[in-house]
């Protein structure tokens, strides 16, 4: 029975090991972890100001002649003389006989003058004959001689940009005799 229970142990004891054995050619044991790393772009927009345009608007000055008409009066006074002696007394040539001679009969009589073709008689008050003349008062309008549009647009075009960029790869070195994956025959 010794043997039997032997036999019984040993068997037992035979199948443990080839248990832990074949746990351990199953399990795979995690040693550490690594992480293999790369670059990629990030591309954001920034706007800068590259220029800038300035618009005034300015006022300049032209002198400019205009023609205008324009009316004026001026008074002529003509004399008509009857008779050469009238003429004589008027423009400064006479005698004093003459003036004796014109003035006596002519003290009640009253003179007529023509003014634009209206008789007016002149007495002891005097006539005034107003004279007039146009001037040119000066006025401004403003006028739109144009009409001025200010826009602003975007154009959008795709540029090209190189950008160098770095990642990590995995270098393994292998030493000795290791087995890979099931294929348990030893590398060389």
């Amino acid at each position: 029975m010794t043997t039997e229970n032997g036999n019984s142990l040993y068997r037992d004891n035979l199948d443990k090991e080839q248990n832990i054995s074949t746990k351990q050619t199953n399990n795979t044991v995690n040693v550490g972890h690594l992480e293999l790393l790369e670059e990629r772009p990030v591309i954001n927009k920034e706007r800068l100001d590259v220029g800038k345009v300035t618009v005034t608007k300015r006022s300049r000055t032209k002198t400019v002649e205009v023609p205008i008409e324009l009316v004026e009066e001026y008074i002529t006074i003509r004399t008509d003389y009857h008779d050469a002696e009238s003429q004589d007394l008027l423009s400064g040539n006479y005698d004093e006989k003459d003036i004796l001679r014109h003035v006596e009969p002519s003290l009640d009589s009253k003179a007529v003058v023509t003014i634009n073709g209206k008789q007016i008689e002149i007495g002891d008050e005097p006539i005034d004959i107003v004279l007039s003349r146009q001037v040119a008062t000066v006025t401004k309008d403003t006028y739109a001689i144009q009409d001025i549009e200010i826009n602003k647009s975007t154009h959008v075009h795709t540029d090209n940009i190189q950008v160098e960029l770095r990642h990590e790869e995995l270098d393994v070195t292998e030493e000795g005799l290791l087995a890979h994956g099931s294929d348990k025959t030893p590398l060389k």
